[in-house]
C-alpha cells in the first residue's frame, strides 16, 4: 500500500494544499471523513466504488467529492491507483464555474464540472505515465489550464 504526499508547485499553492499518490493492492473497505475542502481524484488503474446503505455505486474514474457532514464509506478494487488533489477552503472555485456549495455531499463524475474532452484526455496521459512525479504534473497542468481569473 502506498499513501504518498507530494506538495503543489508554487502557483497552485494558494489552490491546492496537496496531492496524494494512492495504490493498493488488495480489495479494501474504508472510510474518508468530512475535510474542509474539496477532493478530485483520477483512478489511473482500478475502480473505486461508494457504499451506501448496503448498495455499491461505482464511480467515474475521475471525479470530484464535495465537503461533507458525515463519513462515506468507499471500496476500492485490487491494483488500485489514484491520484488525489486536495484543494485549500476555497481552492476550487478558483478553476470552476460550477459552485462549491452545489458539491455539498456528492460525489460526481469530473465531466459534470469540466470539458468531457479535456477530462478525457488527462484519463489517458495519467493511464500511460510511468511515474509518480509524471502523473503529478500531467495533473497540474490540467488544473494549470481550468485557472480562472476571479
Amino acid at each position: 500500500m502506498k499513501f504518498d504526499k507530494h506538495f503543489p508547485i508554487e502557483k497552485l499553492k494558494p489552490y491546492i494544499k496537496y496531492f496524494v499518490v494512492s495504490e493498493n493492492e488488495l480489495e479494501n473497505e474504508y472510510k474518508v471523513y468530512p475535510s474542509s475542502g474539496l477532493v478530485i481524484g483520477f483512478q489511473y488503474k482500478g475502480q473505486l466504488a461508494n457504499l451506501k446503505d448496503n448498495t455499491e455505486i461505482k464511480l467515474t474514474t475521475a471525479g470530484i467529492t464535495g465537503i461533507t457532514d458525515g463519513y462515506k464509506i468507499f471500496k476500492n478494487s485490487a491494483d488500485i491507483g489514484t491520484i488525489l488533489v486536495y484543494f485549500t477552503e476555497i481552492g476550487f472555485t478558483h478553476f470552476a464555474s460550477h459552485p462549491a456549495n452545489e458539491l455539498f455531499n456528492l460525489s460526481l463524475s469530473l465531466e459534470d464540472i469540466f470539458d468531457k474532452n479535456m477530462v478525457t484526455e488527462i484519463k489517458g496521459k495519467l493511464t500511460i505515465a510511468s511515474s509518480d512525479k509524471q502523473r503529478i504534473k500531467i495533473v497540474e497542468q490540467f488544473i494549470l489550464s481550468q485557472l480562472k481569473d476571479i
